[in-house]
């Protein structure tokens, strides 16, 4: 895992300045902190989870709303078993670990919020976790899932979460897509044995697979 981001660095001549930082987690459970201005390694975070981290989230705030510049030096991270974690940038330090959610088995993905004050996650338990940053205790669960919440998203205008979920074993979001996928193939192989056979009679099962593929539309949007 491997982010980018530029990073607002606060110096002793009391002035802030861009720096190009890259944050990586590897699977020996760290997280390493590379400066490409410098092009060296800047920082190692040892044992940053039990396991390895397979999300690394910055809070980078939204046009929509401000933040203190100090808060753009935190970020999340997560790892399967070992929920997640707040990291300060200047210190390097876990400020707090929110591991109220159930994830022993799925990646299940991160967020920030864009006024950096909350921090949602999925989890196994068919539910979607909002924190706020100043409790370990997660302070909304939200239902309405049918499958493990692998990945949660920030509207950046509104109050507003995103939500991905698996439906027997698949992603909802490919689910709807695959399932249009086999609509026009089908649609395409009927096309063309009316045109090789004549048959005007196969024309019905056309309108009806229209019929199914908008049923199915009408499905899948409410």
């Amino acid at each position: 895992m491997i982010m980018l981001l530029p990073y607002v660095l606060e110096t002793k001549y009391s002035h802030w300045i861009i720096a190009d930082i890259v944050l990586a987690a590897g699977r020996n459970r760290t997280v390493e902190v590379f400066d490409l201005n410098a092009g060296c390694s800047a920082a190692v975070i040892a044992e940053a989870h039990s396991r390895p981290v397979h999300q690394i989230c910055q809070n980078k705030g939204s046009s929509f709303t401000t933040q203190q510049p100090q808060a753009y030096n935190l970020f999340l991270t997560t790892a399967i078993g070992d929920g997640m974690r707040l990291w300060d940038l200047r210190t390097l330090r876990c400020e707090r670990h929110f591991e109220g959610h159930p994830s022993r088995g799925y990646p299940c993905g991160i967020a920030f919020s864009p006024c950096g004050q909350f921090a949602a996650c999925g989890a196994e338990d068919r539910h979607a976790y909002v924190y706020e940053m100043g409790s370990s205790t997660f302070s909304h669960r939200l239902a309405g899932h049918t499958d493990t919440v692998t990945g949660v998203a920030f509207n950046p205008s509104t109050p507003q979460i995103q939500t991905l979920w698996y439906f027997s074993g698949i992603p909802w979001s490919l689910y709807k897509i695959f399932a249009y996928i086999i609509l026009y193939l089908r649609r395409k192989h009927l096309k063309s044995t009316i045109s090789r056979t004549g048959n005007r009679e196969e024309s019905s099962c056309c309108r009806q697979l229209s019929t199914r593929s908008a049923t199915l539309c009408r499905t899948e949007g409410s």
